[in-house]
Order: C-alpha cells, then sequence, then structure tokens
C-alpha cells in the first residue's frame, strides 16, 4: 500500500513538472494566442462529426473512427513541439542530457 502511494506522488511530481515545462514552452515560443488557436482547432476537429451529423447522416462507426483517431493524433503530436525545443537546447549546448 505504501509503495502505490508513493508512486502515485512521484507521478503527481512528474505531472507538475511536465505542466511547469509546457506553461514555460507556450509562453516562450508560441504565445498563449497561438495557443489557443491550436486548441480550438482540435476541439472543433473533435466535434466535426456530431456537427456535420446535423446536416448529412453519418453511420456511427465513422463519427466514433474519426473521434478517435482525431483525439490519438492529438496525444502523439501534443509533445512534439516541447520535444523538439528540448532536443534544440541539447543539441545547443553540445553536453549529453543527464538523467
Amino acid at each position: 500500500m505504501r509503495r502505490a502511494i508513493v508512486w502515485q506522488v512521484e507521478e503527481m511530481r512528474d505531472l507538475g513538472e511536465y505542466l511547469r515545462a509546457y506553461w514555460t514552452y507556450i509562453s516562450n515560443n508560441l504565445g498563449w494566442g497561438k495557443a489557443l488557436r491550436f486548441a480550438l482547432v482540435w476541439l472543433a476537429g473533435m466535434f466535426l462529426p456530431l456537427f456535420a451529423r446535423t446536416w448529412v447522416q453519418l453511420p456511427e462507426w465513422l463519427a466514433i473512427a474519426w473521434m478517435i483517431c482525431w483525439a490519438l493524433l492529438g496525444y502523439v503530436f501534443a509533445p512534439y513541439g516541447m520535444w523538439k525545443h528540448h532536443r534544440a537546447q541539447i543539441t545547443g549546448s553540445g553536453e549529453p542530457d543527464q538523467k
């Protein structure tokens, strides 16, 4: 039981560190306006099948498949900008990442 609690605390610290890094990345590189536009485009794409169903009859499986694929793409590409920025910092410093 104690091991599970320690693991959860470490995971929460990692999440906090990730969110701080994300906040810094957005503030320094994209700006909040551009980040908000990306978020709105992602949300619009996520719910596109629901909007489309008001005008066109879509099969249920197509709407569900679209939403799952869109969510997976967002999950895969969301950290890409941070990774690219971090990679550039590592390459620029000339020192390997110490973990």
